[in-house]
């Protein structure tokens, strides 16, 4: 275990070593390198068992990366002060383990992890190095959601009292789910833990509430082989002539409609904090409307907005109440998330500026998608109270202000 000696002094340069340089993380670095701010910051060593993925990384960003034979390996350079993790969600707690143990700060994408013991075992890593641990949530640097927390925040529309949340893909990116490794739970997690880990983060965030008591159902309606007619129907991309649902480029090449996934395409679930605010959250990968729609209600207002339009309306009861329409964003899935992610950690990575999402928000949502996929495979409600007793005693407070202190007792069995 490496003998943590660390200052948070100012650095006059980063280097970073990326494990798992697939196209989300290489377009994290490409938005992080071209900010002029970034200067200080290179990219010295990549590791990632794809080929091509090394060879795009280093043909766009870092063409003097040294191309390392595992991820241990990149871990263990001197040359590396922080190591960047866009591997399957499976190998998240083993890689960030491993670079905590090499006394390198980690950045992470979502999700956390697999499982709360996984999470747990990187925390117990990440305190005895004393190191940063950033994580990808990158909802959360969203101008747009910062603004509904800011009209939240001013109590506009008072206090909530019941919202939905929900997250529906477009044909082509529910194909290219259930066509690559995100299809299998042993890879990626459960879809909700994969792809709505940032709207329960959300749900959370502008909560600011404990979930006690969740209900889920769902299930894999359309990407069954009984349905390959619908590609069929659609025919190819008329520009790209690729077939339909299987658009979006991937190398792997494998049909969504196939039967060896285990995963859901859509699912809906119920959930009820412990001041009794009651939510509901959707999810469906083969919408012909894609949304990321927020719609709050509370005892003074209303909010309803939608990430996919970029626009937020908030109309307050009353009989000569106008809405008022903020726009802060142009619409897009991820809502200007990544340029103020990427911007931001920019002063995380030279000055040592806590991260907006790190262990805290990570544990409340993988514990909160856990919750709400046991629910559905055991079809019961799921009461949370004795897993935020548990938690919050490995942790400290979760929720609230002083969430996550830096420093407990590891846990031997995870080394």
């Amino acid at each position: 275990m490496y003998s943590p000696e660390f200052t948070a002094v100012p650095l006059s340069c980063v280097k970073i070593g990326v494990i798992g340089a697939g196209s989300r993380m290489r377009n994290v670095l490409r938005l992080l390198l071209g900010n002029p701010a970034a200067a200080k910051i290179s990219i010295t060593a990549v590791y990632d068992p794809d080929k091509d993925s090394v060879r795009q990384l280093r043909q766009d960003l870092a063409p003097e990366a040294h191309i390392c034979a595992s991820a241990e390996d990149l871990c263990a350079r001197e040359d590396v002060d922080w190591v960047f993790i866009g591997s399957w969600n499976s190998y998240h707690a083993q890689q960030s383990i491993a670079a905590f143990k090499a006394g390198k700060h980690v950045f992470c994408e979502k999700p956390l992890a697999l499982t709360l013991e996984e999470a747990r075992c990187m925390r117990d890593a990440q305190v005895e190095s004393n190191r940063t641990f950033a994580l990808g949530l990158v909802l959360r640097y969203s101008p747009f959601y910062r603004k509904i927390r800011q009209v939240l925040d001013e109590q506009t529309i008072g206090r909530i009292v019941s919202f939905e949340f929900n997250e529906t893909l477009t044909f082509n990116h529910g194909g290219y789910i259930h066509g690559n490794w995100r299809r299998k739970r042993a890879n990626a997690g459960t879809h909700l833990l994969e792809k709505c880990c940032h709207d329960l983060d959300l749900m959370l965030w502008l909560a600011e509430d404990k979930p006690m008591r969740v209900a889920s159902f769902g299930g894999c309606a359309v990407f069954t082989p009984d349905n390959n007619y619908l590609a069929k129907r659609i025919g190819p991309n008329p520009d790209t002539g690729r077939p339909a649902y299987q658009n979006w480029i991937d190398p792997t090449g494998i049909n969504p409609f196939n039967d060896d996934k285990d995963i859901v395409d859509h699912q809906v679930a119920i959930v009820e904090f412990a001041t009794g605010i009651r939510a509901t959250f959707h999810t469906n990968c083969n919408a012909g409307i894609d949304e990321r729609r927020f719609y709050v209600l509370g005892t003074e207002g209303t909010i309803r907005a939608d990430a996919m339009t970029g626009v937020i309306e908030v109309r307050r009861i009353g009989w000569d109440e106008s809405p008022v329409v903020y726009k802060p964003i142009e619409g897009n899935s991820h809502a200007g998330g990544d340029e103020v992610m990427t911007s931001e950690l920019i002063d995380v990575l030279l000055n040592h500026v806590p991260p907006a999402a790190g262990f805290g928000e990570g544990v409340r949502s993988l514990a909160l998608a856990n919750a709400i996929d046991r629910s559905m495979d055991l079809g019961h409600i799921v009461n949370l109270d004795p897993t935020w007793v548990e938690l919050e005693s490995i942790y400290g407070p979760l929720f609230g202000r002083g969430a996550l202190p830096q420093k407990h007792s590891p846990n031997n069995l995870c080394q």
